[in-house]
């Protein structure tokens, strides 16, 4: 799934090719992933069609497309979804499930699984409520990370992984972020206290930086607006290295699965304390 890094980077690009740009048509949405907000198909593009896009933001694992004052299209792109821009030209591919057409530029979600969601919010206030802090925002300290840690029982990369707390992280940084701050995932959130958390903060900013700088993680799915992989899978320390060599100690990389998710970890550097 794409977290924050790949977003941002989708976000960017889809930034400088398309604000500024009228909606000519909506030439193709695929009811079903019309999960968010209240509007169906014809409302969301009638939403769309004939208004210049003023912004392209991001909340969490969110992208924004906003045209004040009217609303916002939200996007989000689940496990599969692709985000590009491409001539109006290009034949459509298969499991293309929306077309929104800016003069000679098309923007086109494809989703094999669409697991996906796209909608239509009047105020982006209803989605800001349901999400947390952003990771590289000034609010995300040691100090608000520990109070949120504090007192829970419930393993830390379990509480990482929950949008309520930290907007935009997800399976590979909360394992990276971890090993660097020799954490094991399963350790109880209450007992990693204000020291670490404060280290722990500052490797979660460190992860996602060095991937914006790598455009992104690309395993499978990812690619970016251009439908370029990210190259950031180069730099990682556990994640996808089970039975490799732990980088800093020579220890076979294990993987567990913690809330659902498998987790990756070196036992030696990140023990679990009894």
């Amino acid at each position: 799934m794409p977290e924050l890094p790949e977003v941002e980077t989708i976000r960017a690009y889809l930034a400088d090719q398309i604000v500024g740009k009228p909606v000519l048509s909506v030439p193709h949405l695929d009811g079903r992933m019309i999960k968010l907000g209240e509007c169906d198909v014809d409302g969301l593009t009638t939403n769309l069609v004939g208004r210049q896009l003023s912004a392209v933001d991001r909340r969490g694992k969110y992208l924004l497309f906003c045209w004040p004052p009217h609303g916002y299209l939200v996007v989000h792109l689940g496990m599969s979804g692709r985000l590009t821009v491409q001539p109006s030209s290009d034949a459509f591919l298969p499991h293309t499930h929306m077309v929104i057409r800016f003069s000679d530029l098309d923007l086109r979600l494809r989703d094999p699984r669409r697991f996906g969601r796209v909608g239509w919010l009047k105020e982006r206030g209803s989605l800001d409520a349901h999400l947390g802090i952003e990771p590289l925002s000034r609010e995300f300290t040691g100090q608000y990370l520990a109070h949120k840690l504090e007192g829970r029982s419930a393993p830390i990369k379990a509480l990482l992984l929950n949008q309520a707390i930290v907007a935009g992280l997800g399976n590979i940084y909360v394992d990276e972020a971890l090993y660097l701050s020799r954490i094991h995932p399963a350790q109880p959130a209450k007992h990693v206290g204000a020291t670490r958390a404060a280290e722990l903060a500052r490797n979660i900013r460190r992860v996602l930086r060095q991937s914006l700088k790598n455009r992104g993680t690309s395993f499978s799915d990812y690619v970016d607006a251009l439908g370029e992989p990210g190259r950031n899978q180069d730099y990682l320390k556990v994640y996808g290295r089970r039975g490799q060599s732990c980088l800093r100690c020579g220890s076979a990389i294990e993987t567990m699965v913690i809330g659902g998710r498998t987790s990756h970890f070196c036992s030696r550097c990140q023990p679990l304390p009894a």
